[in-house]
């Protein structure tokens, strides 16, 4: 299973609003600002997986699940765009999201492969979806931690490479990550 994010047009946090929370004034580090703060929230988005931002995402699969059952891999699951199974030769078979999905239960981020789709995917499926919070609507808490990452990362950054950015997690960060972290049984 793999997910590949097929891009990020906004972050959920403005250049402006981190420069205000770290009472940043210069302009001279905007650059490396912008790149804590894609650095901090792929930080949040891989531990929660949550997208914090809308967006579309593709998702391959093989071997297909049998029961045709799929937890989508980024929540808030918004849509299913497409699918294309891929038969026996390895060729294309183009499905529509109402052809491809036979069941999404109400409040769930999960969905249900019509036996069709199951079918033709003898060598994978590739499903476009999107997922994310709309713009202005990520939860106040996820955007405080973030702030609170960049923060710390900038504080930090004499004593950090930038790719290895974020360092530092503040402990008001991970309190606020803890109730959107899933959980494993």
């Amino acid at each position: 299973m793999t997910t590949i994010d097929l891009g990020v047009t906004a972050e959920p946090l403005t250049l402006e609003a981190a420069k205000a929370w770290a009472r940043i004034e210069r302009d001279d580090e905007d650059a490396l600002i912008a790149d804590l703060i894609r650095a901090g929230r792929e930080a949040i988005e891989r531990e929660t997986g949550l997208s914090l931002i809308a967006r579309s995402f593709r998702l391959s699969l093989d071997p297909v699940p049998r029961n045709g059952w799929v937890e989508a891999t980024r929540r808030p699951l918004v849509s299913i765009d497409a699918v294309t199974a891929f038969d026996g030769a390895g060729s294309p078979v183009v499905f529509t999201a109402a052809e491809a999905i036979v069941e999404r239960p109400r409040g769930s981020d999960g969905y249900r492969l019509s036996g069709a789709a199951v079918d033709q995917a003898v060598n994978g499926v590739e499903i476009e979806f999107s997922a994310g919070f709309a713009v202005g609507k990520c939860p106040a808490d996820l955007v405080l931690a973030l702030k609170a990452i960049v923060a710390a990362s900038y504080e930090a950054r004499a004593l950090v490479e930038p790719g290895m950015q974020p360092a530092l997690r503040p402990a008001i960060a991970d309190r606020l990550l803890a109730p959107y972290r899933p959980v494993r049984l």
